[in-house]
Formats: structure tokens, sequence, C-alpha cells
């Protein structure tokens, strides 16, 4: 078997990277490893969705995978999670694709530039694959934006616009671009902080780093259990 696990930075999977068998360096931003039988490359995108789209299509045109993990951290649109969760983002969307006008934002399906139903999207939102037994994680809905939102007019907006419980700055795109090629996804993600303005000395990164290579490398060593 062999998996693709997508990062926006290196910090996000380096404890990840740690307790893997390492291979080889193939290119600038992906790295080849091994845990008992399963192949495992990691692939380093950049932050936001221009340059993992870029990054991710290549991965997938000149390899083969029999499914893609996007894991990194997240912000916390809501109370119902706290810094430190891990979560299966389920749904996730493009935020900040649309058409802005005086007093609201609206998003291509909102306009009728694009079907809701369109493939790949359902009902205007990207779906993760059903992986049923092996993420016992809580499921969540996700937004995606080009910005880390940090201003209370801003992030009002979003939360009324939205019907999500984390922002990331990638997430929809690795959906959009697995469901076309055809490859299994799923997206792992652990709070990091509370989408509020900004005060990144309220933010615990090494806390929500912990837990997110716990939760990922209990996904591998169920792959490799049904494997054996």
């Amino acid at each position: 078997m062999k998996i693709l696990i997508v990062s926006a930075t290196w910090l996000e999977v380096k404890l990840l990277a740690d307790e893997l068998e390492f291979i080889e360096e193939s290119a600038h931003s992906l790295k080849k490893y091994k845990l008992f039988e399963i192949e495992i490359d990691i692939l380093i995108t950049g932050i936001g969705t221009t340059f993992t789209a870029f990054h991710l299509t290549n991965a997938l045109h000149e390899n083969k995978y029999q499914l893609v993990i996007n894991a990194g951290i997240a912000g916390s649109l809501t109370s119902e999670l706290n810094i430190g969760d891990v979560v299966s983002v389920v749904t996730d969307e493009f935020a900040d694709l649309g058409i802005e006008k005086e007093e609201e934002f609206l998003t291509l399906f909102d306009t009728g530039y694009m079907d809701a139903n369109e493939f790949p999207f359902e009902h205007g939102v990207l779906r993760a694959s059903d992986f049923n037994g092996l993420i016992e994680l809580k499921k969540v809905r996700g937004i995606t934006t080009n910005k880390s939102h940090g201003r209370l007019t801003s992030i009002a907006e979003i939360k009324s616009k939205f019907n999500a419980q984390l922002e990331s700055m990638e997430g929809a795109v690795i959906f959009y671009v697995c469901n076309w090629i055809g490859v299994p996804c799923i997206q792992i993600r652990s709070i990091s902080n509370f989408v509020e303005p900004r005060d990144s000395s309220q933010w615990n990164i090494p806390l929500a780093l912990e837990k997110l290579n716990l939760s990922v490398k209990d996904v591998l060593q169920k792959l490799t259990v049904e494997i054996n």
C-alpha cells in the first residue's frame, strides 16, 4: 500500500516523520518513508490553495497512491472544539472564492456562476472519502481560505455565512484535486487556536502538533494491521 501525506509545512509532520523509516528525498518537496509494509510519501506544499493545488496535482500525476491524508493544524470557529482537539474534516468548502458586494459575500454558487452539484461538489461542499472504522475522531465541517482571519468584522462574516467548525488554508483544494483524479482522501486537523482577533500568546501549536502526530500515527497503524 502506498500513501501520500500532504501538509502545508514541515513543522506539521516532523514529529510523525521522525518515527518513520526514511528512504529518500525524491524531490525538494517530497520525501519517501516506510512503516512496515506501507510506503509513505510526505509532500510539503506550502501554505495556501495555489501552492497546494500545484504540488499535489504534480505528485498525483507522477505516483499512484491508494490514499491521501491531509494532516495539519487549524483554527476553531466554535466553542465545540478546543485547542488540542483532533478531528476528521468530512466536508470542506472554499470560503473566499466568489464576489464581494457592499454588504455581503456571495459564493460562485450563490451567484449562479457554478452549479452547487457540479462535480465534485455536493450542495456546494467537497467531501472526504468514507473510511468506516479507520478514523475514530469527531467529524466536523471545514472552510478553506487564503487568509487566516484575525479581524472581528471578517470573522463575524464567515461565521454567519458558513456553517463550519474550523478554518484551514488547504483542505478544500485537497478534496477537490483528489476527487477529480479519483484518489481516496481524508483530512485530519488538530486545533492550535481559536479564530478570533489575533493573539498568538493564546495559541498552543506544540500541543496541537503532538496530538496530530498521535492521531495520524494511529491511522497508519490501523492500516498496517489491515494489510497484515
